[in-house]
């Protein structure tokens, strides 16, 4: 039976799947509003080569949990979304995820900001779900201006926008969060939501006061979800699953632990341009078949680690069901 989720596929990602594929890439908005009923934190897992993001796809599915896959900056962005899109279908078809890319604004200048509002439409129009626009190289009285502008295409398209913002701004970065998300309405836009990135906690002290200092940019932010970005630890992962935080990426933890097994000298930059392939992925193309197994295997350890820790285990079914419901009262 199709999942009612499929519904919900925004009209760039159906563009670009193959007919009856059973890929269920969201946008992020559609599923963390459906996840607030069951007070879920999602699981986001930066993925730069195929075989994470099938991993991790392969441990969501089996946990029944809601995930998101992160591309990181300088990975063919079509490329990427076809390998996911065939996983996704193959492994975890009807699970619902998100697809989220980064974009990095250099500056407020014309031409950085030009740069990073062709790169936003190119993730849109190559399948991506949620754009993350990092705006910490942006001075502070420009970024509301430089946010509407980065993220038309997702504004544009109905997809979900993230502002990402570091913690180290200070301790009034919560009041300074809300006020930058009232300057971006300002110029039309409603982003959907905060992007905190964080430093790993160096003990449990430090985790306890990064887990607090999340709580109050929530607070502050008044119903906006906020995401922790950046490494985690095992001590942070647990303290958030009872915080008011909505999602937490994994600070490449998976990809990290999978990458180790890629061929040294092979991961790097090559003279064989012509390849539309990342470095990472064409060294991850060398492994024999027990290596790319356990490439796979690894990332898909961490993930269903990410998905305990962070209590999102067994919560896809209610995921679909909010969506069913918003479905039937349409």
């Amino acid at each position: 039976m199709l999942s009612p989720a499929l519904a919900f596929r925004p009209a760039t990602v159906v563009d670009l799947l193959p007919p009856r594929s059973g890929a269920c890439p969201l946008s992020a908005r559609e599923l963390l509003a459906a996840a607030a009923e069951g007070g879920l934190v999602l699981p986001l897992v930066r993925a730069p080569i195929a075989a994470v993001a099938r991993g991790a796809l392969v441990a969501a599915k089996e946990q029944a949990a809601v995930i998101g896959l992160a591309l990181p900056q300088g990975v063919p962005s079509r490329v990427w979304f076809d390998a996911v899109a065939r996983a996704a279908d193959e492994v975890a078809a009807g699970l619902p995820l998100f697809l989220s890319g980064d974009v990095v604004v250099a500056g407020e200048g014309g031409t950085q900001v030009e740069q990073a509002h062709r790169d936003a439409w190119r993730l849109v129009d190559d399948g991506l779900t949620h754009l993350a626009v990092d705006v910490a190289a942006v001075s502070a009285g420009e970024r509301g201006r430089v946010v509407g502008e980065v993220a038309e295409a997702g504004f544009d398209r109905g997809l979900s926008v993230e502002i990402v913002i570091p913690l180290g701004e200070g301790s009034q970065l919560g009041a300074r969060a809300a006020d930058l998300f009232d300057e971006v309405a300002r110029h039309g836009a409603v982003p959907d939501l905060a992007g905190v990135r964080c430093p790993a906690p160096s003990d449990e002290t430090e985790a306890k006061v990064q887990a607090a200092a999340l709580a109050r940019i929530s607070q502050a932010l008044s119903g906006v979800p906020v995401i922790r970005r950046g490494p985690v630890t095992p001590r942070l992962l647990e303290l958030l699953r009872a915080s008011p935080v909505k999602a937490c990426e994994d600070g490449g933890a998976a990809a990290g632990r999978a990458i180790e097994l890629l061929p040294v000298g092979l991961t790097g930059a090559e003279e064989e341009a012509t390849s539309r392939q990342s470095p990472l992925e064409r060294a991850a193309a060398e492994l024999s078949g027990e290596g790319a197994d356990r490439l796979e295997t690894r990332a898909y350890v961490e993930v269903m680690d990410l998905v305990e820790r962070l209590g999102a285990r067994g919560g896809a079914p209610g995921v679909v069901r909010a969506l069913e419901r918003r479905l039937l009262e349409q």
